[in-house]
């Protein structure tokens, strides 16, 4: 074989295996109450939306593929938070380790925007400084009526913050799918492609495009997570024990003692985020 000919060989291989891998990656939606994280991912999953809220319990899990433009494959392994205060207790855990958070506000309600910032902190504090981040303010189908915090604060705050920023309507689909493909867009490439167990990690598509859809750390499925093929679209509820419910309701009703410790240092997050210019 000539050079010529090895060079040409050598580069097929190496476009097919690149398109032949999907890189997993962890992405927690975080917000508070009756923001619409849950009404985003129904849009960005199934295109649909529920004008009846139902606010979600623990968590749920979704799983989805998107093809980038470069050639990538990135399969979001979608986590859907429960927003109140209750469950606060809990988060830490599901936002460890993640690669990618959005956190998400009401445009048309000032302290959801305002507690957007602690999110992001909170973030910060347990994934470090490498996470990407996207703040993304839902509702701008009622902006013209309704909206209490301006696209331009929005953004400035969002630079100040070194965060991405968009601004979607999970009712009408504007801007869900961008929203997820700039996301994915930023997430950086894997220093070594070996393994595959870890959530945020490479897979190969070889093996009959199948997998464990809710794979975490040791290759190990999480309760309550079904295995779907390649791109399939995947939602199964996280189920929170009854013990564990039971604990993050105590952590935040308990008078004194550590529950109430845990709720005054939520309370006071902000750092270089939430403490400017508000």
């Amino acid at each position: 074989m000539d050079s010529a000919t090895a060079g040409a060989s050598s580069k097929v291989s190496s476009v097919s295996a690149s398109s032949s891998s999907t890189l997993k990656h962890k992405l927690v939606l975080l917000g508070d109450q009756s923001v619409g994280k849950t009404s985003i991912l129904t849009r960005f999953m199934y295109d649909t939306f529920d004008q009846q809220y139902q606010p979600t319990i623990g968590i749920d899990f979704f799983s989805k593929t998107i093809h980038l433009e470069d050639d990538r494959n990135v399969r979001l392994q979608l986590w859907d938070t429960a927003g109140q205060e209750r469950f606060h207790s809990l988060i830490p855990s599901y936002i460890r380790n993640s690669s990618a958070t959005v956190v998400v506000y009401d445009l048309t309600s000032r302290s959801t925007f305002f507690n957007a910032f602690k999110w992001i902190d909170e973030v910060r504090s347990e994934s470090g400084e490498e996470v990407v981040i996207m703040l993304v303010g839902n509702k701008i189908d009622q902006a013209s009526e309704r909206r209490e915090v301006s696209a331009e604060e929005a953004m400035k705050k969002a630079s100040e913050c070194n965060v991405l920023f968009m601004e979607v309507s999970a009712k009408h689909g504007t801007h869900i799918k961008q929203m997820f493909r700039q996301v994915a867009a930023a997430l950086p490439l894997p220093a070594a492609t070996g393994g595959g167990t870890d959530v945020n990690s490479v897979e190969s598509s070889s093996a009959g495009n199948t997998g464990s859809a809710g794979t975490i750390g040791g290759g190990v499925a999480a309760p309550g997570i079904s295995a779907g093929q390649f791109g399939s679209l995947v939602r199964t509820p996280f189920l929170i024990t009854p013990s564990a419910m039971q604990a993050a309701s105590n952590s935040t009703t308990g008078s004194g003692g550590t529950g109430s410790a845990e709720a005054d240092a939520h309370r006071s997050l902000g750092g270089a985020c939430c403490g400017r210019g508000m």
